[in-house]
C-alpha cells in the first residue's frame, strides 16, 4: 500500500500516489508492521515474486507465467507484498520499494535488478 502524502509513514491503500523523487521511502510504523512483513515474506512464492518484481517483472500475469501459478493467486501475493511495503504499484504493474530491495540484499543475498 502507498504512503500518505503527509509524510506520516502510514499507508493509505490502493490508488494513493507513491513517494516521488526526494521523498522518504516507506517504513513500518511499528513493530507489528515489521512482524507482519516478515510473516508475509515467509512464503517462498512471495519471495520469488519479490525477486521477479525487483528484476523488472512487475505484473501478476508475468509472475503467474514465470512461477507457474494462477494469475489470481499471483495478484493476491502481490497485494500482500504491497501491504508489507516491499512492493508498490507502478504504471507498469509493481516495482520493488527500497525496503524490498534491502530485504533481498541483506536477507536473500540478492540485490535484484539482474546480474
Amino acid at each position: 500500500m502507498s504512503m500518505g502524502g503527509d509524510g506520516s509513514g502510514r499507508y493509505d491503500g490502493p490508488g494513493v500516489e507513491a513517494p516521488g523523487e526526494g521523498e522518504e521511502p516507506k517504513w513500518w510504523d511499528s513493530a507489528e508492521g515489521h512482524r507482519f512483513a516478515l510473516e508475509v515474506l515467509q512464503l517462498r512464492v512471495r519471495r520469488d515474486i519479490l525477486k521477479l518484481v525487483a528484476e523488472g517483472g512487475g505484473s501478476a500475469e508475468e509472475a503467474a507465467g514465470k512461477l507457474g501459478i494462477d494469475e489470481k493467486r499471483a495478484a493476491f501475493h502481490l497485494a500482500m507484498l504491497e501491504k508489507a511495503l516491499v512492493v508498490e504499484a507502478a504504471s507498469c504493474g509493481y516495482r520493488a520499494t527500497p525496503t524490498g530491495l534491502l530485504y533481498l540484499e541483506k536477507v536473500e543475498g540478492s540485490s535484484g535488478g539482474g546480474p
